[in-house]
């Protein structure tokens, strides 16, 4: 048996997250420039990253489900080649329509990718490295935030926004490199029909399962989408602060994600259940807090550091239940995790926005503890339904 990398391969896997990450945000730092360059309201530019968005979370799964089927490194190594070349096109877009048309096909290149890395984790490295594997490469989506948003922000304000894509691009050769030196050529592909796969939407554990990351992700963007008018409006933070708070937010989130890394370990749905927990805590005591900057600034950090942790346990549970329902679903359950995500960011986007309307910026601290409360309340039922299907196992085996 060929043997694996595992620290080059999760290297590389990173690596590309972070292209990923940086290719999918880079977006939000360029909508003034890009609004101006093509003579569209901000309002319109401010379309592209919700259709980003809606995008990954419909065309993923539909492709991994054709995806799946092919060799798993060519696969990657291909939608690599792809992302480069439509991060050359977004660049040389001269409408707000040729350029959502390659944000669309971006996106669902970016979610096949993710999702096909993170499968590849599940396939070759030792379950007991896969928790802290899988938190290093969705680290890289943070360290895009803290990283390549900002240096590509920089590059196209200070030269033209086409550049930042043209810099992306170059960013996916080195990432193309890496992934031809690491991925071992013997990864297996799903020898499953469509409907094995598809299968999996109809089961209510993993229903269930797809609904934690979707309502966790969804808390967290119900503030996060609003974080700059919070902070200059409800904390009076001096404008002057605001990229070192971003900074320091977005810090925060890589130290969660490497947490969810060990909260993945052992009984990781008991231990979600108290994650969500203190999260809810922590939206409720922000919104007393907020109006004094220097508290307010602890639990927003807070805030950040418990962000992500849901994201390793959601992405491996989704994968172990699919194995045990239909080991042919194995790609298309790793693009779940992804998937809801992306959900929950708009859905949490959406209800922070009628929220905004009613009650204004303070009333988000609220939104954003129910939904983390009803994260809460789903992963007891999951957790609840883990313990009786174990112990149904158990019995089964016993009595053979």
């Amino acid at each position: 048996m060929t043997t694996v990398n595992e620290r080059g391969l999760v290297f590389s896997f990173t690596f590309m997250a972070f292209l990923l990450g940086t290719t999918e945000y880079i977006i939000v730092g360029l909508l003034s420039e890009i609004a101006e360059s093509l003579q569209i309201t901000l309002a319109v530019a401010g379309s592209l990253v919700s259709g980003f968005a809606i995008a990954y979370a419909v065309g993923t799964p539909i492709l991994m489900t054709i995806a799946s089927r092919l060799p798993k490194k060519k696969t990657i190594q291909g939608t690599i080649v792809l992302i480069i070349l439509f991060n050359l096109f977004s660049a040389g877009s001269d409408t707000f329509g040729l350029l959502m048309f390659t944000r669309i096909a971006t996106a669902v290149l970016c979610g096949l990718a993710i999702s096909l890395s993170l499968s590849a984790v599940s396939e070759v490295v030792a379950p007991v490295n896969q928790g802290s594997s899988v938190s290093y490469i969705l680290g890289g989506f943070g360290i895009a935030n803290v990283l390549g948003v900002p240096i590509g922000t920089f590059v196209g304000q200070h030269m033209e926004w086409q550049a930042s894509f043209i810099l992306t691009a170059l960013m996916g050769v080195a990432a193309l490199v890496l992934n031809a030196i690491f991925i071992p050529a013997h990864l297996s592909n799903t020898k499953g029909s469509l409907k094995e796969q598809l299968v999996l939407l109809t089961n209510g554990r993993i229903v269930l399962a797809f609904m934690i990351p979707v309502l966790g992700t969804a808390a967290v963007f119900s503030i996060y989408t609003y974080i700059r008018p919070i902070m200059d409006k409800v904390m009076a933070i001096p404008a002057n602060s605001v990229s070192w708070v971003l900074l320091a937010y977005g810090l925060a989130t890589i130290f969660s994600t490497w947490i969810g890394g060990r909260v993945a370990s052992g009984n990781a749905l008991g231990r979600l259940r108290i994650v969500f927990l203190i999260q809810t805590a922590i939206y409720i005591l922000f919104f007393f807090a907020a109006p004094v900057p220097v508290l307010g600034l602890v639990f927003l950090i807070l805030s950040a550091c418990v962000s992500n942790i849901l994201n390793v346990t959601a992405q491996l549970y989704l994968i172990e239940l699919s194995v045990q329902q239909s080991p042919a679903s194995r790609d298309f359950a790793a693009s779940l995790n992804p998937v809801a995500a992306n959900i929950g960011i708009a859905g949490g986007s959406a209800l922070g926005g009628l929220v905004v309307g009613s009650a204004g910026l303070s009333g988000l601290p609220w939104i954003a503890a129910c939904i983390a409360l009803s994260a809460f309340a789903v992963t007891i039922i999951s957790y609840r339904m883990k313990i009786r299907h174990n112990r149904v196992q158990s019995k089964f085996l016993l009595s053979r």
